[in-house]
């Protein structure tokens, strides 16, 4: 299996995994680079290039995302978002990482670093009833560290948007509908 890094500059693809509910697959042409696997509300493991993760969601006034190593009970890292979507990723000691969306219907997000400078972009699709989202790496994010972590969180936050929106149309529905 080859790394995030040796393959950062093909096509990368999120995409549903056949017969898991739930899980999506990060391909580069038809080798599985990573997974994002929802387990129960907004609580995913996610694996990257040989590193695992947990992210989940918490707070209601002051939400946030925790990033733990898996089977860890420590933060490594905290995202905390913004009422838009938009938000960032607080990397110990004081690094900080800008997720923002790049277009005004949120179909594409990118994170940045803190001078502006593109690290990564993800551009979703929707296809009947399943998600897709492209992953394209800038070169000058081939060599982070957090390369991989960032891929699998962006693509998380993507989906909790997804969930989150369809919830707000279906309750928007059921209010006028009455």
């Amino acid at each position: 299996m080859h790394s995030l890094t040796e393959v950062a500059d093909q096509d990368l693809l999120w995409t549903p995994s056949p017969g898991q509910k739930k899980t999506y697959e990060l391909r580069a042409g038809e080798e599985i680079m990573g997974t994002v696997r929802f387990e129960r509300s907004s609580l995913a493991t996610a694996e990257v290039s040989g590193a695992s993760w947990t992210f989940k969601r918490e707070g209601f006034w002051h939400p946030r995302v925790t990033i733990r190593l898996a089977g860890s009970a420590t933060d490594l890292a905290i995202f905390r978002p913004g009422w838009t979507g938009a938000g960032t990723l607080e990397l110990p000691p004081t690094r900080q990482i800008h997720w923002r969306s790049a277009g005004f219907w949120q179909s594409s997000w990118t994170w940045q670093e803190a001078d502006g400078r593109p690290l990564v972009h993800f551009k979703s699709r929707h296809k009947w009833a399943k998600m897709e989202g492209e992953v394209a790496v800038e070169p000058v994010a081939t060599d982070l560290a957090e390369l991989p972590l960032l891929v699998a969180l962006g693509w998380y936050l993507l989906v909790l948007l997804a969930q989150d929106t369809a919830a707000s149309v279906a309750t928007t529905v059921a209010v006028t509908s009455t």
